[in-house]
């Protein structure tokens, strides 16, 4: 090969030889020279463990290259500081060399500078362990933001708003949703006599038997209102079913209420006298977020809703109320007498309102509770 064109390949490819005697004295080198100009100078002659002072220790190891007993040795990402300070990467490659059989032998030193390239895998690194830190922390902040949806947003609405299937701004859709009431009835007379800590306590208990038995049956909570809760079924998620379901909620709501205070005949309970109301009714109401100044509320706001509400005030201790609505979507799977027809504030016509006892197919302790009275 042409010298001129060798040269111009060594320096495009940024590669160096040095050939080695036996006692490991450079007496040649050729290449792109610029690789090795270290901020600590060499010369020919001088021993090849100065040029590259990682193989001391290794002479072995070269004896056994020289002989031809080891075909070649290598050594990876040698750093290098110029004489301008900058760091530069070589990978050595060490090769027997003996041009003709009755020669001596010799050592072929190959140095690729392969800076560039390593310093795009460091950079690459780097960054890659940049983006796993940020995973770790937008993963850590993915919980938090879940741990906090969780316990100020219902379950179903905060997985609809990760998933982008609600919008956090004013507005929703029309939408027949199953609305249920619950009212904690006496509270507000044992609350005077107890202090706020044991106020707190037993309102707690209460609303976590109203909050479970929603729940279990697929409603979502969307308003607490004191001793009160208000829940929808059918949204976000459709349910099929969502009738039935506030219907057995309310049941299971109330045979929960009274197994947690079946000691309430004793005179110095203070939950005596507490019991749930439960009003549901079914019907068209719009569904999604209301509030202002950025602090939005998802709920239901309808007529269905008012009188849901409207029920839920008329329900005796331990009654579960339903609207003629709802009560066409579920009479052949309960057990429910028909009222004398209520006069609803806000409404010109009387309606007619069920008192639910249970479910046809499973008769529940709140159904026979009532039997019994």
């Amino acid at each position: 090969m042409h010298t001129s064109l060798a040269n111009v390949l060594f320096k495009e490819q940024k590669v160096a030889y040095l050939l080695v005697d036996e006692h490991l004295t450079l007496f040649e080198q050729g290449g792109d020279l610029t690789i090795l100009q270290s901020a600590t100078p060499f010369s020919l002659h001088c021993s090849l463990l100065d040029v590259i002072p990682e193989l001391i220790g290794s002479e072995d190891l070269l004896q056994e290259v020289l002989n031809g007993d080891l075909p070649r040795f290598e050594l990876e990402n040698l750093n290098r500081v110029l004489s301008n300070d900058e760091v530069h990467y070589l990978n050595v490659i060490l090769l027997p060399h003996r041009p003709h059989p009755h020669d001596p032998a010799k050592l072929l030193v190959i140095l690729a500078d392969i800076s560039v390239g390593t310093q795009i895998q460091q950079t690459l690194t780097q960054q890659r362990n940049e983006l796993g830190l940020l995973k770790q922390r937008l993963d850590e902040t993915n919980k938090r933001l879940e741990y906090i949806l969780q316990h100020y947003v219902p379950r179903e609405v905060g997985k609809a708003l990760m998933e982008n299937r609600i919008v956090p701004r004013l507005g929703g859709e029309a939408l027949e949703v199953t609305a249920l009431f619950a009212d904690l009835r006496n509270y507000t007379s044992i609350s005077e006599r107890l202090t706020p800590a044991e106020t707190i306590e037993i309102l707690h208990v209460c609303l976590d038997i109203a909050c479970t038995a929603i729940t279990e049956s697929g409603g979502v909570i969307v308003n607490y209102m004191g001793d009160a809760v208000m829940a929808i079924f059918n949204a976000p998620d459709p349910q099929v079913d969502h009738a039935k379901r506030a219907v057995t909620a309310g049941l299971r709501m109330q045979a929960m209420a009274q197994e947690a205070f079946q000691e309430r005949n004793r005179a110095d309970n203070p939950a005596a006298s507490l019991y749930f109301g439960v009003g549901i009714n079914t019907g068209q109401a719009v569904v999604g977020n209301v509030g202002a100044q950025g602090q939005y509320q998802y709920t239901a706001i309808g007529d269905a809703i008012n009188v849901a509400s409207r029920i839920c005030s008329h329900a005796r201790p331990s009654e579960v109320l339903i609207g003629e609505n709802t009560y066409h979507y579920v009479s052949q799977e309960i057990r429910a007498n028909p009222l004398p027809p209520m006069k609803f504030k806000g409404k010109s016509q009387e309606m007619t309102v069920y008192q639910v006892t249970g479910l046809i197919e499973t008769p529940s302790y709140y159904a026979a509770q009532l039997s019994s009275k």
